[in-house]
């Protein structure tokens, strides 16, 4: 299920599928209890979002992280894409449905930037990682069998007692650009700080450990290479190879120009 997978690196990593890291073990790490999470009280809030859904013209839905299914959909999926009402009211048992109309090639690259972002998520610490709302533009297919553009926003609406992802809100709407595209376009929104981030999907052979991570950090603030390996305990040596390699994975003649290219790509900030 695309949408629930979404959800799941102060640096943007992006572990591409031949990594063997897949969606649903991304998402196992939630570990939410059925002792952390209030059904009552959710389904008080369902209904809140259910009647603000009946006078509102996006397709809104909401996805259950405990139980892996979406929880609810607008009726405004059948209107607009053209699905069977009573597929979209009864949605907690139809799995994939919302994802068939979207175009394969964006479903392809959806996967790809669920990985990426599940990686970012558990990079941060706990509390910071419900902080953020991701946008798409990517193409559906429309009641009257054509792609148009959508623009799809997911955020956490609801914790369980531990802080932890339960309830995700989803909001689409069709995009006002039409003009064709054949990349997702995605923005990543703190929604804290209001700081954005316009992330790309990272090579796999540009990727860097979080050793060589710290590293360029460290070199980004100015510390010399023996004042890196007194901080991180490690020799001089081991640090000057962890500098090789980080200019040989990015390509590049120096440290300044690793610098750039690696908050260019969004693996520091």
């Amino acid at each position: 299920m695309l949408f629930i997978k979404h959800i799941a690196n102060h640096s943007y990593l992006c572990t591409m599928i031949s990594n063997r890291i897949t969606p649903k073990e991304l998402w196992a790490r939630q570990h939410i209890s059925s002792f952390d999470i209030n059904y009552d009280l959710w389904n008080k809030k369902r209904e809140s979002i259910q009647a603000f859904s009946q006078i509102s013209s996006s397709c809104i839905f909401t996805v259950d992280v405990f139980k892996e299914r979406y929880d609810f959909a607008s009726d405004n999926f059948s209107t607009i894409f053209g699905y069977n009402p009573s597929w979209i009211k009864a949605i907690q048992d139809q799995g994939d449905l919302l994802e068939e109309r979207i175009h394969p090639d964006d479903r392809e690259q959806l996967i790809e930037y669920q990985i990426e972002h599940g990686q970012f998520i558990y990079s941060l610490r706990p509390e910071e990682r419900n902080d953020y709302q991701q946008v798409f533009q990517y193409r559906m297919l429309n009641a009257r069998g054509q792609y148009i553009n959508v623009i799809s926003r997911h955020q956490v609406l609801e914790k369980d007692k531990n802080g932890k992802a339960w309830i995700i809100l989803g909001v689409i709407n069709i995009s006002p650009d039409q003009i064709p595209f054949d990349k997702i376009k995605r923005t990543v929104i703190n929604r804290e700080t209001g700081e954005i981030f316009m992330p790309v999907l990272i090579p796999a052979e540009k990727q860097l450990t979080d050793r060589e991570k710290e590293i360029l950090l460290f070199i980004r603030q100015g510390f010399l290479s023996k004042e890196i390996a007194d901080k991180l305990c490690i020799s001089i040596y081991t640090v000057n190879n962890h500098r090789k390699n980080i200019l040989a994975k990015l390509n590049v003649d120096n440290v300044i120009e690793a610098i750039n290219l690696a908050r260019d790509y969004g693996i520091i900030y």
